[in-house]
């Protein structure tokens, strides 16, 4: 029998375990726990999520002091038990109620912004489209007029959406000034040192590329962070300036942020990206007291991107990645001999939903937006055109071919293979070099012809003036569409890459006003953040690799705001015999581990609501005779 307590380790409580050498290995294979050689014993950070591990590592075998039993009891009574009787249910009961809230919301964003109120740092993964701003901002509004301490306020999102946070915080607290950090680097430390100091402003807007230019970084096992010499007499590089150097204090550093929102939380799911770690050095600053991510996709790949953004949002409960995937996740190897996360290990998902559950919660719209119109799926098939398949068949098969221009369009491996075929699969392509007879210069240009685009010009006469949201991967792609509604004089709105923020919401409010009735985006561009609710149909003339942005996408369409349609139609256009096919099971895949940390399955069959819609997403298109893949 092995024996728990708590001490005090640098001015914190930690859990102790005594050194116990024949289980050394497996104490080792626990998240977070490190050797304490002055005490000959096991720290753990005393945390709900360390006494579930321990108690699924030891089972019976390991035993608690009284003072780690009464620490467990609070815990499990004023925020546990709460947090998994709340976490469920989509209206908010009045035993749990702490707080009141705005009239304005539905009654399962009540329940939401109670959520965050009661667990304090944690994920809210409502499905897109539910609203998930209202309930952060009803949620510091009810602490706020509770006279709690919630404020100065940082917002991190995509650069999208900064406009729409500044829209929401005024209407919600109209005396507010946020101030939103935009323009180039030097501008947006104007604002830091400007006339308006940040210190004194109760809202902060910032996109997240900008983050890591204005907060110092967090370490991440062996990523060397630069240092310049101030910070590093010995090693710091030579002229590496303050501004360079991620481990100089930043303007960030200097704000005392008493909450903490990360909108689209799943940007940070790369632990060695500079982005994720600055997010994390604003996060873990001691004296934030509300940690809040937004997603209502929390994993793009697999169970691994969930480690990320928890141990941004609770460090002391994810606090070693290799080691969470060790326990939780299931394992195999890829073809090159790296670790390949298959999905959640069926033997320890208990455990891990046991300390994720009081930081997580997720409402499906079916179960709270019941009256939102159905989605109606349809797919339509084409043909590549003869040289277009001709060109397809010889770069599949022989990784390379000629193109109508006489130039040679080649590929190096299997993966800039794929990348090329998804795009002739598309359209026709030209190719074109800086340096000619230099394969690393090479431009692969789409044009003419384009089956897919010709099927596009058949729907848009189909749905006559029905207003329509058009989207592809490739930016080259809906430039082709562009030409082609151009030269027919047809207006249209445009939201692509490179576009400044003025002009994108401008075209964004054409199209919901209606003085355009098409609106054309790529998905990075426009697929996240923003409402589209003007269209009943939206086109896929190409889907991403990634689920979140395929999902993200459909729900600027589907989404508060669309119910005055009887159906939001959802049309993809896939080339038969081509690598598309593959496209689609390979995000079929990444949906049902989507549904083993979100559980959206066992809500539906909860509930009486019909599951059948769940995998229909991507899975429906299998069903259509799409032809073979040659690989």
């Amino acid at each position: 029998m092995i024996c728990v307590s708590i001490v005090t380790h640098k001015n914190n409580r930690a859990l102790f375990l005594p050194s116990t050498w024949h289980l050394k290995e497996l104490i080792k294979s626990i998240p977070g726990v490190r050797y304490d050689s002055a005490r000959e014993g096991w720290l753990f950070s005393l945390s709900w999520g360390s006494l579930v591990t321990l108690r699924g590592v030891f089972r019976e075998q390991v035993e608690f002091t009284p003072e780690v039993i009464s620490w467990a009891w609070t815990e499990r009574n004023t925020r546990v038990d709460p947090m998994m009787d709340l976490r469920g249910r989509p209206e908010l009961p009045e035993h749990l109620q702490t707080l009141e809230f705005d009239e304005r919301l539905f009654p399962f964003q009540r329940a939401g912004a109670q959520f965050l109120v009661t667990s304090g740092d944690t994920l809210l993964a409502d499905e897109m489209g539910t609203g998930k701003t209202i309930q952060v901002l009803a949620a510091l509004q009810a602490l706020t007029n509770a006279g709690e301490d919630v404020l100065p306020a940082i917002v991190v999102c995509p650069n999208s959406v900064k406009g729409h946070w500044e829209r929401e915080i005024k209407a919600w607290f109209p005396s507010a000034r946020p101030i939103v950090i935009s323009g180039s680097t030097v501008n947006k430390r104007k604002l830091f040192t400007g006339p308006v100091r940040l210190s004194s402003s109760p809202f902060v807007i910032m996109n997240f590329e900008a983050m890591r230019m204005h907060a110092r970084l967090t370490p991440y096992g062996s990523t060397s962070l630069r240092r310049c010499r101030k910070c590093d007499k010995i090693f710091g590089e030579e002229g590496l300036t303050a501004a360079r150097c991620e481990v100089h204090p930043k303007e960030l550093d200097e704000i005392p942020f008493k909450t903490v929102i990360i909108d689209e939380a799943h940007r940070i799911k790369d632990p060695h990206s500079k982005q994720t770690r600055a997010c994390w050095s604003t996060l873990h600053k001691p004296e934030v007291r509300r940690r809040w991510g937004l997603t209502g996709t929390p994993i793009a790949n697999h169970p691994g991107d969930l480690w990320s953004i928890m141990h941004g949002l609770s460090p002391d409960e994810y606090a070693t990645r290799t080691k969470f995937i060790d326990r939780y996740c299931l394992t195999g190897w890829d073809a090159g001999g790296g670790v390949n996360i298959i999905g959640v290990h069926p033997n320890t998902r208990d455990e891990l939903y046991m300390f994720l559950d009081p930081r997580f919660r997720r409402m499906p719209k079916a179960l709270v937006l019941p009256q939102l119109p159905p989605k109606v799926r349809v797919t339509r098939v084409v043909e590549m055109s003869p040289k277009q398949s001709k060109a397809y068949g010889q770069l599949r098969d022989q990784f390379l071919t000629m193109l109508n221009d006489g130039n040679i369009l080649s590929v190096v491996d299997h993966l800039s293979r794929r990348v090329r075929l998804m795009q002739l699969a598309s359209s026709y392509a030209n190719v074109t070099y800086d340096v000619e007879g230099d394969w690393t210069t090479m431009h692969v240009d789409l044009c003419e012809p384009s089956p897919k685009l010709d099927e596009v010009e058949v729907i848009l006469d189909e749905l006559g003036d029905s207003s329509v949201v058009i989207t592809a991967e490739h930016r080259k792609l809906i430039a082709l569409l562009e030409a082609r509604l151009t030269k027919k004089k047809v207006p249209f709105s445009l939201i692509v890459g490179g576009m400044s923020t003025w002009d994108r919401e401008r075209s964004l409010e054409d199209f919901q006003c209606g003085r355009t009735k098409i609106l054309l985006m790529t998905m990075k561009a426009g697929g996240t953040g923003l409402t589209m609710t003007a269209a009943d149909t939206i086109v896929f003339i190409q889907r991403s690799d990634s689920m979140i942005d395929n999902k993200q996408a459909e729900d600027r369409v589907h989404r508060i705001g669309s119910e005055g349609h009887e159906s939001i139609t959802i049309i993809d256009v896939i080339t038969r015999d081509t690598v598309e096919v593959k496209q689609v099971e390979l995000i079929n895949e990444k949906l049902l581990r989507l549904d083993e940390i979100t559980r959206d399955r066992i809500v539906y069959e909860a509930n009486g609501l019909d599951t059948s819609d769940l995998l229909r997403e991507e899975s429906d298109i299998l069903r259509f005779n799409l032809g073979t893949v040659k690989s």
